[in-house]
């Protein structure tokens, strides 16, 4: 009696967890909470009947759990996968036919799921929708697979909007806007401003259309730039996006320590070097905040609201000062006149020693309606190192203001550039969001407005409130080391330098919590397999391998130690990462790809265009050196993802853009004429039907590798011999026939395609394959085969010999391989390649030649060239002739021409033909059984290959009680002057059978088993006798070659049977007889070499 075990599923189940219950082996059978433990104990202990009708697994749908709803509770058949069928086999008919009776009554009633009958062969493959719906509507889109936090509904303010703003507004802001403005002039700093924020805001309308074209998991930014470009740029830009917020965390703290060390408390320096205290304390404070990430994260994300109200009441007291009552700044100012060029500059003297230093002291912050000075800062002010105005250079120190940094146009806008920064807060919180796809473009792009609004009111207020000097005065150094931001807000300026100090301190800290997180989400995703290690978390869930990793790269930016040397790294690595956005957006849009349905409709292709360009350009015109690392960093993380072969497969536009470029490009080849020069060997490898890639098989591939310096195609196909229909409920025999060739493929690093076609005969199959393989342009041009060792049996020599007919018919050139050629890690020190090239095939095998020379495998070895000649030929002259022909093809090889003399037929050719011919005959004439005919042919093609005797004598012997007689049976051994016996067989009989069943005995006429040496047929003679000679010159020159390739034979015309077949393959049979390694090779009648350029 069949048992069964019982296991409750959990309310919140997957999607991956669901599907996979789509099985016979599975029965849900719903009870209430109440009554689960009293059902299980039943159910392990009593026995279960069940009736083929309605099954539970396709209705039944996943209910979340509550006090009063049932649980699911899942019944394994351990016992029997077909339940049914073992209880109806413990059954009498009697029951049977009781069952199909009540059976029958259930469909009459509407009990069962009979009105689907049509569909219930698939219900595991295809479910019907009321289970599909049902597992869809449970299936949860966060990548962690676990239960969403409570706080997963977050709105657009508190989700998206205030967390930009909170990474947007920042050090920058408050410590480097008056600067800015002071060299830069009122015009060109709002330019700045201006230029920075549209590329971010371009960057945000195609984030938003990204980010509403589907459900957008838990991963944010990185999530989307990987499934939209592939895992190759997906990892790269991840990875660059990973340093960017890891150099960040490392800017925020430098700009922190800064803040601390100028503003708060300068007295805790201990080196004289002011750079050497940022170092010291900025490695100080990244333990104390990576120490604090490591511990407690859910503090700091309590925190984050604290620390965000901090930068919000430091902007809202800078703008009641400003509009209300400015404080009072005096300056030390010292005007001179050089080269007639009057200028001022600032003292870092105190206001009463002004007057001994030759300074007047004056107001250093004015009216907001003072125009003249707003005048005055209109313009650029730009300065060299060292300068304490522009073109004047620093006398003195101590005393004298001086500029520390050079700048310019677009050093000032790679300075700023990180104050833009932040936009992809929202994104990364989607999976929190209670609405993502209506909240991500909604928040980014209202706080992408706010903050260029706030940053150009600024800088005009800055403009419009102090004087160039004090702009200019980037440390407050004539102000005894004030803020200038704090100084001029409200109520006092300690207000501002703490409420800064917290904000940098907050974005440090998430930027510590963001970028390991982005590290593990690309190592989970395995697209960089060194990168495996980090995609281990702690119990608690923190990836502190990858905290430990994001805080080695901080110690980098802290031990640099200058904000405005940190902050064009960070520029570089977000304007890559920004890039990329646009990029996919581009893509998407212009390729109108199915699934590219964004909700977010307010964009163009044009404008995410103009994004990728104004960050291309940003990139280069603020510093072109950091940007080609920048891009050598990413290039080179794209070419590893590709060189290990990433096979995720997300969708992307990079791949959508392959499709199309191949479309366009397949279209355009299939128009125009492929010239001479073009011409390349595109393979069609065909490999034989295994379960494993056999020796010959590997060495087929081996060499396809060997012709890829041609830079050609090559298609890897089989014929799996099975009927296609049959195969309609198990395809697993085309998918391994798939898989193995695929394997083969990568184990010898070859780029190609695989086809496998399904038919159950062979020689169709490979028809078929021949005529189908390729597209357009790409259909292949040269068959590679190997050659059929087992060619006595019908089915090898015909399916050889259709191929080379096939190709013949489709003008295609053929490339045999007999022995075993080397392995892909194999290399032939010396030995030579030898061609005998017998007639013109198009110049096929010398570029054949020159082709696998590439190859590290032949590169050592010599080619040598042979060429036959007849007694009418000029032996000097050829060989001369073929001299200038390889000079002037640019190929180097020995050139040898080779006399064939007329000599007689050979005993040995006459023999072999004489069996053949006999063998023929006897297949054509005797009127055996198939089993009988099979079994004659067998004995008489292997007694034909026995060296040094007449097979057709010792068939004959065999058969004596058949054909009554025989005459002319040969004593001597195969010699010129020893006649070959002759002999045919007739046969008349009408009578195929006896009484009783049994198969009759042919009779044969006496007077026709004799059949003369002149009755044979001269072209078989001739053929046979070509294949002797040219095996026998192939043998005394080439038998050490390394590998010899020669002119492949025509197939036999015309076709008459399977016969004409196995004759033409024991041509080719004894022209390769003894040969180590031969390469036949056929052209397609087409020239592919040329002597021009």
């Amino acid at each position: 009696m069949t048992r069964f075990s019982v296991q409750a599923a959990e309310p919140d189940t997957e999607l991956a967890d669901v599907i996979p219950t789509l099985d016979s082996d599975v029965a849900v059978v719903k009870t209430t909470e109440s009554d689960t433990n009293t059902a299980t104990s039943e159910i392990s202990e009593q026995p279960v009947t069940l009736r083929p009708q309605k099954s539970a697994i396709h209705d039944s749908s996943i209910v979340k759990e509550d006090d009063h709803s049932p649980k699911e509770v899942r019944f394994n058949f351990a016992a029997n996968k077909d339940p049914i069928s073992n209880e109806l086999a413990g059954t009498s008919e009697k029951e049977q036919k009781s069952s199909e009776r009540t059976n029958f009554l259930d469909i009459e009633n509407g009990n069962s799921d009979q009105d689907l009958y049509l569909y219930q062969s698939e219900s595991k493959k295809a479910p019907k929708m009321s289970t599909f719906l049902s597992r869809i509507g449970s299936y949860n889109t966060s990548l962690q697979m676990k239960k969403k936090s409570d706080g997963a509904d977050l709105s657009t303010l508190m989700g998206v909007y205030l967390p930009c703003l909170q990474n947007i507004f920042g050090v920058i802001l408050f410590i480097r806007m008056p600067w800015v403005v002071g060299q830069a002039g009122v015009v060109q700093g709002c330019l700045i401003i201006g230029v920075c924020c549209l590329t971010t805001f371009l960057t945000s309308v195609s984030m938003s259309a990204i980010a509403t074209n589907g459900v957008v998991p838990a991963g944010g930014s990185y999530f989307m730039i990987s499934r939209s470009l592939g895992p190759q740029f997906g990892g790269s830009v991840g990875i660059i996006f990973f340093l960017g917020v890891s150099f960040a965390a490392s800017m925020y703290i430098v700009g922190a320590i800064e803040i601390l060390l100028n503003y708060l408390v300068p007295q805790i320096g201990i080196f004289d070097d002011k750079w050497h205290n940022m170092r010291l304390y900025g490695e100080i404070m990244l333990i104390l905040l990576a120490c604090i990430v490591a511990v407690g994260v859910k503090l700091v994300n309590k925190l984050a609201t604290l620390f965000l109200a901090c930068v919000i009441l430091s902007i809202l007291c800078i703008y009641i000062g400003i509009f209300g009552s400015l404080g009072s700044i005096s300056v030390c100012v010292m005007s001179e006149t050089q080269n007639n060029l009057s200028y001022s500059y600032l003292l870092k003297v105190p206001q009463d020693n002004c007057t001994d230093y030759g300074g007047t002291v004056t107001a250093g912050l004015t009216n907001l309606l003072d125009f003249e000075n707003f005048k005055n800062n209109i313009g650029p002010y730009y300065q060299k190192s060292g300068e304490i105005a522009p073109g004047v250079e620093v006398t003195d120190k101590d005393t004298q203001v001086y500029n520390d940094l050079a700048t310019s146009f677009t050093i000032l806008l790679a300075i700023f550039f990180p104050s833009v920064t932040g936009i992809m807060a929202g994104s990364n919180r989607s999976g929190d969001l209670k609405d993502a796809q209506g909240s991500i473009p909604k928040g980014t792009i209202a706080a992408n407005l706010t903050t260029t609004i706030v940053y150009l009111v600024t800088a005009i207020l800055c403009g419009a409130a102090a004087t160039r000097q004090v702009l200019c005065d980037k440390y407050g150094e004539s102000i005894n080391g004030g803020l200038i931001m704090s100084l001029i807000a409200f109520p006092h300026p300690y207000v501002v330098v703490f409420g800064c100090l917290l904000s940098t301190v907050g974005a440090a800290l998430q930027c510590l919590i963001g970028a390991p997180r982005l590290l593990y989400a690309i190592a989970c995703d395995d697209v960089i397999p060194v990168l495996k290690f980090f995609s281990v978390t702690l119990s608690n869930g923190e990836p502190f391998r990858a905290l430990i990793a994001t805080f080695a790269i901080a110690t980098i930016g802290c031990l640099i130690g200058n904000v405005d040397l940190v902050a064009p790294i960070i520029t570089m690595f977000f304007l890559v990462c920004y890039s990329c956005v646009n990029l996919a957006c581009t893509l998407q849009s212009l390729l109108q790809a199915p699934n590219w349905r964004p909700r977010f409709t307010l964009y163009h292709w044009a404008t995410s265009l103009l994004g990728l360009i104004m960050c291309l350009t940003l990139m280069f015109i603020s510093n072109w050196y950091y940007a080609i690392v920048a891009l050598a960093i990413a290039g080179g993380i794209y070419k590893y993802i590709d060189f290990k072969g990433a096979e995720k497969e997300w969708g992307d536009g990079i791949r959508g853009l392959q499709l199309q470029a191949a479309r366009y490009s397949l279209l355009a080849a299939d128009r125009e004429t492929l010239h001479i020069k073009n011409w390349r060997p595109q393979l069609l490898a065909l490999l034989s039907h295994k379960e494993t890639l056999t020796a010959d098989n590997q060495g087929l591939l081996s060499f396809s590798r060997s012709l890829k310096h041609g830079n050609g195609l090559v298609i890897v196909g089989s014929v799996v011999p099975y009927d296609l229909i049959k195969l309609l409920d198990d395809n697993d025999v085309l998918e391994r026939q798939r898989e193995l060739l695929t394997q083969g493929l990568k184990e010898h690093k070859l780029s190609g395609f695989v086809q496998v076609t399904c038919e159950e005969s062979i020689p169709k199959g490979t028809t078929t394959l021949l005529q189908t393989a390729g597209l357009g342009g790409l259909k292949p041009n040269t068959i590679l085969m190997g050659w059929p060792e087992h060619w006595k049996s019908k089915n090898s020599y015909e399916n050889f010999s259709r191929v080379v007919r096939c190709a013949t018919v489709l003008r295609q050139s053929v490339l045999v391989a007999r022995g075993t050629f080397p392995q892909r890690k194999q290399k032939l020190v010396g030995g030579t390649i030898d061609l005998w090239w017998v007639v013109h095939d198009g110049g096929m095998m010398l570029l054949i030649a020159h082709l696998i020379k590439q190859h590290k495998t032949w590169r050592k070895c010599r080619l040598r060239i042979f060429t036959v000649a007849q007694l009418e030929d000029d032996s000097v002259k050829m060989r001369n002739d073929l001299k200038k022909i390889l000079y002037e093809l640019r190929i180097e090889a020995t050139v040898q021409v080779i006399e064939m003399s007329n000599k007689d037929i050979s005993a040995y050719t006459y023999e072999r033909t004489v069996n053949m011919a006999e063998r023929n005959k006897m297949m054509e004439y005797m009127g055996l059984t198939k089993r009988q005919k099979k079994r004659t042919l067998s004995f008489v093609v292997e007694s034909a290959h026995t060296p040094g005797t007449s097979a057709v004598d010792t068939a004959l012997n065999e058969v004596e009680e058949v054909l009554n007689d025989m005459e002319g049976e040969s004593t001597c051994g195969p010699r010129p002057d020893c006649p070959v016996p002759v002999i045919s067989i007739d046969t008349c009989s009408s009578n195929s059978s006896l009484a009783g069943g049994e198969e009759a005995e042919p009779e044969v006429e006496q007077d026709k088993l004799t059949v003369r040496r002149s009755q044979l047929k001269t072209d078989q003679l001739l053929a046979m006798d070509t294949s002797v000679k040219l095996n026998g010159l192939v043998r005394e020159h080439s038998s050490d070659a390394a590998l010899v390739m020669m002119n492949m034979p025509p197939p036999v015309t015309p076709y008459v049977d399977s016969i004409t077949d196995q004759n033409y393959v024991e041509y080719l049979d004894v022209l390769t007889e003894g040969l180590n390694r031969v390469l036949l090779v056929r052209g397609s009648g087409t020239e592919v070499v040329t002597v021009y350029s």
